[in-house]
């Protein structure tokens, strides 16, 4: 059933993306995280499960897997701000887009101080392959919830009984406290990149 829901998820993004323009649209707007809210696919509506975060907590303690499957303590103390840009698959032209709008950001600013995570239930051989044949900058890293999804739990950014996230950005000071978080509405949007680096810069 799982598996069945996830291609559905999947098939109906790539659908989504043959009917757009040559880029989905950016938005400002933000809905809640966590248990009791939905986020939508077109006319779908999907629960939202786990703890949601709020601004002004700290960031939980979460282990993630990057590519080369050492941890990612989101605890651990930081030099630098963090933004990170959560998103539902690498596998779906709408994350195609967000993490290539990321990465192109970076190829053309340079930005010092912040530290820009992306973050999926993905495994970490799927980042990687990915991040490899659409040659995202390496300044991105890659995080993987792909094991016990306790990303998503504890910041309420889990899509119930599918195993995927929803599309978020959460801004992160050196002292781990949450400054900004805009999730998504709508999984086909993107959320505003720079305006989550105008937030990060003022705490660097």
């Amino acid at each position: 059933m799982k598996k069945t829901l996830v291609s559905a998820l999947v098939s109906c993004l790539i659908s989504t993306s043959a009917l757009a323009a040559d880029k989905f649209t950016t938005v400002n707007d933000s809905a809640p995280l966590g248990v009791g809210n939905i986020v939508t696919l077109e006319s779908s509506p999907l629960r939202l499960t786990g703890q949601a975060v709020k601004i002004g907590e700290k960031m939980p303690s979460v282990l993630l897997k990057k590519n080369d499957l050492s941890d990612f303590d989101t605890t651990i103390t930081a030099k630098n701000v963090r933004i990170y840009s959560v998103i539902a698959s690498v596998d779906t032209p709408v994350c195609d887009e967000q993490l290539h709008e990321l990465s192109d950001y970076l190829n053309a600013n340079s930005i010092a101080g912040i530290e820009f995570l992306a973050v999926s239930a993905d495994t970490p051989f799927a980042q990687a392959r990915f991040a490899k044949t659409a040659k995202i900058s390496d300044k991105v890293t890659f995080l993987s919830d792909s094991v016990s999804h306790s990303f998503g739990n504890q910041t309420g950014t889990q899509i119930d009984g599918i195993g995927l996230l929803t599309r978020t950005i959460i801004v992160v000071d050196k002292t781990n406290t949450i400054r900004h978080i805009q999730r998504v509405p709508e999984l086909t949007t993107t959320p505003d990149l720079a305006k989550a680096v105008k937030v990060a810069q003022q705490y660097i």
